[in-house]
């Protein structure tokens, strides 16, 4: 009868366990939000010092919110992450390393050029290209 009371008890921590830690989003994952938040935060600011009606439309709330639809998740799952992550320093500090680190492969990305049209051979130069 103890054994079955015990294991009900793990089982029970462990279910609440696990379904605590699913509100909270993966380094990877929180690592692209934060990111896609950052550009949001950045474009916000220079429209706000362009356009008057963005800071009484509150745009920033909007775009926010693009934010989590485009990541699939939502307000809550994403503060409570956010929260986790400042209480816990270790994983934090490889949290902003990572995001640094990402941000400067963006960075330093080279610009693609579009590819050149191949132009086709004259006869003349075919003939030259034959000897």
């Amino acid at each position: 009868m103890r054994r079955r009371i015990y294991l009900v008890c793990i089982l029970t921590i462990y279910l609440f366990a696990c379904k605590s830690n699913k509100k909270i989003l993966p380094i990877n994952e929180m690592k692209m939000v934060m990111w896609d938040m950052l550009l949001a935060d950045n474009w916000y600011a220079q429209t706000a010092m362009k356009d008057s009606t963005a800071q009484k439309t509150k745009k920033n709330v909007v775009l926010y919110q693009e934010v989590f639809n485009r990541n699939g998740i939502t307000k809550e799952q994403f503060y409570a992450s956010y929260n986790y992550y400042q209480t816990h320093t270790k994983e934090m500090t490889i949290l902003l390393d990572s995001l640094e680190a990402y941000g400067t492969r963006v960075k330093n990305k080279p610009e693609t050029k579009p590819a050149t049209p191949i132009k086709k051979p004259t006869v003349t130069q075919l003939i030259k290209a034959a000897k």
